[in-house]
């Protein structure tokens, strides 16, 4: 009898069992090839260390951490820690308060961003629009090395720049020994301001916009940059584990080291935004600043999959994320969406891989990381590396086409 009742529950769930074996295989499948490769990245001294996350049709087929925090090898690398997202801020925190501030407040794109930004009426920029300088087509310069302005020619910091002690005109830590002054944020709105303005309408990928969209968030929204992202994404979503400024919030063993910077803060960066420009702003900004694990990310790009619905809740309208996720001037040369970076699928030159489809989306980031979202191949990659530990002129990263593997990976499998 039991013999019986055996094979007939087994006749019922035959169907579900198989299609359960099917996916174990092919997480298996995915993991092996994942850790190979990122194995090889790690030995050629690629990065020492990473996090990996892929999900596909429904299912998160790996969530991984690899190697340690440094080469070392003291801290192994957790699922739990955090890294500096450098670049992928602009999607994860600019872009995605942008599309919300556009439903809010029914911002037309084609408008001028200086209609918005007062600072900019009487500058060269004045006729930017938003759908061009989300896409990096209104010709601004890419990036202000701000710290190559804070010396003096003894190797002290200018007057009104930076101090190595807290007080009420330098309230704002940037590393473990530096603050700024409380007016240097209005000096890079003002050298924003100043910088030239090359040929609009043609590819030039710019950071500068990504500075001004926190002013743009509070001004319309009446709450601070990273209050309006708490309150409208990273909150509700319960991302306990992204967020701007961490050494304020986390014991610094939880945070990934960048750099051992030899140019600006001549300290190991640990737990501070490792972009110069962005910590020179407080540590928060739109062009970077953000630190995350990568299940803290993954909710926020399944979302973006789920055409802005997750948990039942509807974050964004599906015709928001279509309108800044496919190409913004699709007759040109200019790849890019709105915040978004896109494929480029020509033969000779693929990217970010041969396999991905025209419709994907994502971004990558200076210190290492990369995420990407492939709507017609049901996935999301999360890749979070220190890849400028101990220096930025690593380049096994790309050498060794780490990202472009894994997606290849993700999508065969």
């Amino acid at each position: 009898m039991k013999t019986l009742l055996t094979l007939l529950i087994l006749m019922l769930f035959s169907i579900p069992f198989r299609g359960g074996s099917q996916i174990n295989s092919a997480q298996n499948s995915i993991e092996q090839k994942v850790d190979r490769l990122i194995h090889e990245g790690i030995e050629n001294s690629a990065f020492p260390g990473a996090q990996v996350l892929i999900f596909k049709k429904d299912t998160l087929r790996l969530n991984k951490s690899y190697g340690y925090q440094t080469y070392d090898s003291l801290l192994p690398v957790k699922n739990s820690d955090l890294y500096d997202l450098a670049s992928v801020t602009k999607v994860l925190a600019s872009t995605l308060a942008f599309m919300k501030l556009y439903e809010l407040y029914n911002i037309n794109l084609d408008e001028k961003v200086s209609n918005y930004i007062p600072e900019l009426k009487r500058s060269n920029k004045r006729n930017s629009s938003f759908k061009e300088v989300l896409s990096h087509s209104a010709g601004w310069s890419p990036y202000i090395t701000h710290q190559n302005t804070v010396f003096r020619k003894n190797g002290a910091f200018k007057k009104r720049t930076l101090n190595f002690e807290q007080n009420s005109k330098y309230p704002t830590q940037i590393s473990d020994s530096l603050f700024i002054h409380k007016n240097y944020t209005k000096k890079i709105i003002r050298r924003i301001k100043r910088t030239k303005v090359e040929t609009p309408g043609e590819y030039l990928y710019s950071g500068l916009w990504f500075f001004l969209l926190p002013k743009l968030t509070q001004q319309l929204s009446g709450i601070s940059f990273n209050a309006f992202l708490n309150t409208h994404f990273y909150s509700p979503l319960g991302l306990k584990r992204l967020t701007y400024l961490p050494a304020n919030q986390f014991p610094k063993n939880e945070i990934i080291p960048t750099e051992i910077d030899v140019y600006f803060r001549k300290q190991l960066v640990q737990g501070w935004v490792h972009d110069e420009a962005a910590a020179m702003m407080g540590g928060i900004s739109g062009n970077a600043g953000l630190f995350a694990n990568a299940s803290s990310i993954a909710p926020l790009l399944q979302l973006l999959l789920q055409k802005g619905s997750i948990n039942g809740k509807q974050f964004l309208k599906p015709q928001t994320i279509e309108t800044f996720t496919r190409r913004t001037y699709p007759e040109t040369k200019n790849r890019r969406g709105l915040g978004f970076d896109k494929p480029t699928l020509e033969i000779e030159d693929p990217y970010p891989s041969p396999s991905v489809s025209p419709e994907s989306y994502g971004h990558s980031g200076f210190t290492g990381t990369f995420i990407w979202v492939d709507p017609i191949n049901s996935s999301f990659v999360v890749f979070l590396s220190n890849r400028v530990y101990p220096s930025r002129d690593q380049r096994g990263l790309y050498e060794l086409e780490i990202r472009e593997k894994l997606l290849e990976i993700t999508i065969e499998n």
